[in-house]
């Protein structure tokens, strides 16, 4: 009796604590992310509206939209741009730059990276398999040396997918999957942990 009353306090235990660190964890990155894009603007909007919470996070807000609203301009884009180069050329800065720009992007402009597909491809051996991301047919060269229509295949690596290998494949060896990038996405950086009900799956 004592011993299945034990069993079942131990297992409500660890699923509470698979539902209470999910949550907790979730709460704590908002409450961080609104406290520094809060602040942000802070020192500047205290004069005006006083030290009153969220104010300084939605002028922000309006800043980050009017920088991108110029950066899609001519003139915005060339001075962008320019910027950009600058960063680029200062020794330290611009592994931090490069690396904060990669990672962003990754997860905002998923689309705009030129992610085709999710791909499944046997790597790094026969029988083991990883999902990638196809990119476009490779270079004329390559297709002409391999004498085969080869695609560029991404390959993020877990739980990381900033990094990864870039593998250059024959199409044929290349399995077209039905999950979008999205759901390619939490299942790499989750280790493979997410159901398949959390990304469209029986």
């Amino acid at each position: 009796m004592k011993s299945n009353l034990s069993s079942r306090v131990r297992t409500y235990f660890f699923t509470g604590l698979a539902i209470f660190i999910p949550l907790v964890a979730t709460v704590y990155v908002v409450w961080i992310g609104f406290n520094f894009f809060d602040g942000l603007m802070k020192p500047l909007v205290k004069p005006i509206a006083g030290d009153v919470p969220g104010v300084s996070l939605i002028v922000t807000i309006i800043m980050i939209i009017i920088l991108g609203a110029f950066g899609r301009i001519t003139i915005g884009a060339k001075i962008m741009n320019f910027l950009e180069t600058t960063l680029l050329r200062i020794p330290v800065v611009s592994t931090i730059y490069y690396a904060v720009r990669e990672a962003s992007a990754l997860v905002l402009k998923q689309e705009e990276r030129g992610y085709k597909a999710v791909v499944l491809v046997e790597y790094p051996r026969k029988g083991s398999y990883v999902i990638g991301f196809s990119t476009s047919s490779t270079i004329e060269e390559i297709q002409k040396k391999t004498e085969k229509e080869v695609i560029n295949v991404y390959v993020p690596t877990t739980p990381n997918p900033t990094s990864g290998f870039l593998l250059m494949l024959p199409k044929e060896d290349i399995v077209p999957l039905d999950m979008t990038i999205e759901e390619a996405f939490k299942i790499i950086m989750s280790g493979g942990l997410t159901k398949q009900k959390d990304y469209g799956g029986k």
